[in-house]
């Protein structure tokens, strides 16, 4: 087999639309396999019978969620007794565009929906021609979760994540939208921005005005933790902004983020204790994806940051958009590099 396809969905793109795993089947025939998966548990035995079968694409239908959980799950599934004598790395593993950011297809260069990509990714296949692909960092990350039976640790990886303050703050607004997109990317920045000074001067106790204030106030809610780097413990323990990846971002085309994430076998680590206003003289850095600047930011490469919780709240990041709940501890450090096609849409070698 050469192409497995699983599809999610719960995902906005593929919500209302119950023939989707049927239509990509059509697409790529006797070539390959698309499951549907309706939860996480669902994932794993899929990829078992991918690697049975040496499917050697694996494409993920969905966000960047559903390849943040197919990247998990793989893992997993090959460090399984019945995969120990093959190869611990996964097959090609490729997200699709349609998702709420894509910000690992924007990476790479992948362009089309995921039709267009599945119908040009075969073609190749069958036509004999060679499948461009690209190699990239990922993260693993180990976590401490409380839980009511007590602390838990597991494993899971990944490319971006906002542990806490203004990145979390930021998914937290953007996924309360019906329809996030690119818009609301700009919707949540132009109304942080609106809110500032409000919330930092005598209006907030004007009538109607506390509301307008509570956005900036929970957008830039600090995160009660202890942060090592590299080793070093960085001081305090009240941050604004934690942040780590192992790629460059773009989300949406709005806002550019980590570039030094680029270079291989580093990640990009931005934390710190910015003020808002410091925050908000950095967007147009945060606009041309420029290294962020501030007496109270530290924007650099690093191989592992470990962050914990000191305070009443435990840590809730968001990794590659995907919620972490009652985390007590969380270490992140280079992962496995992930080898992904680089496939346009339409775009077919004579």
């Amino acid at each position: 087999m050469q192409i497995g396809v699983i599809t999610n969905p719960n995902s906005r793109k593929n919500k209302n639309r119950p023939g989707r795993a049927a239509k990509l089947q059509s697409i790529v025939g006797e070539m390959g396999e698309v499951h549907s998966t309706d939860t996480v548990d669902s994932i794993k035995p899929i990829l078992r019978d991918f690697l049975r079968k040496r499917a050697r694409y694996w494409v993920a239908d969905g966000g960047d969620g559903a390849l943040h959980w197919m990247l998990r799950m793989g893992m997993e599934v090959l460090q399984e007794d019945e995969f120990a004598g093959e190869s611990r790395t996964l097959p090609f593993t490729m997200p699709t565009n349609g998702g709420t950011i894509d910000f690992i297809a924007n990476n790479v260069g992948i362009k089309g929906d995921a039709e267009g990509l599945l119908q040009t990714l075969r073609r190749r296949i069958e036509d004999g021609l060679v499948v461009e692909d690209t190699e990239v960092d990922s993260i693993v990350i180990d976590g401490i979760e409380a839980t009511p039976a007590g602390d838990v640790p597991f494993r899971t990886y990944g490319f971006a994540v906002a542990v806490g303050g203004i990145g979390q703050r930021f998914f937290a607004k953007y996924y309360e939208d019906a329809d996030p997109n690119p818009r609301t990317i700009v919707k949540v920045v132009t109304s942080t921005l609106l809110s500032l000074p409000i919330a930092r001067s005598p209006l907030r106790h004007l009538p109607f005005m506390p509301k307008v204030a509570s956005y900036a106030d929970s957008m830039f809610q600090s995160t009660r933790a202890q942060i090592t780097l590299d080793g070093m413990v960085l001081p305090g323990d009240d941050f604004t902004g934690i942040h780590v990846a192992s790629m460059s971002i773009n989300l949406g085309n709005v806002l550019h983020f980590f570039g030094q994430a680029d270079q291989p076998g580093l990640m990009n680590a931005i934390v710190g204790t910015p003020s808002p206003w410091s925050i908000a003289r950095n967007l147009p850095r945060m606009i041309r994806g420029e290294e962020m600047r501030g007496r109270n930011v530290l924007d650099r490469p690093c191989r592992e940051m470990t962050v914990e919780a000191t305070g009443d709240d435990l840590l809730e990041p968001v990794i590659d958009g995907e919620l972490y709940k009652n985390l007590r501890k969380v270490t992140f450090h280079v992962g496995p590099r992930v080898r992904i096609p680089k496939v346009v849409a339409g775009r077919r070698a004579a």
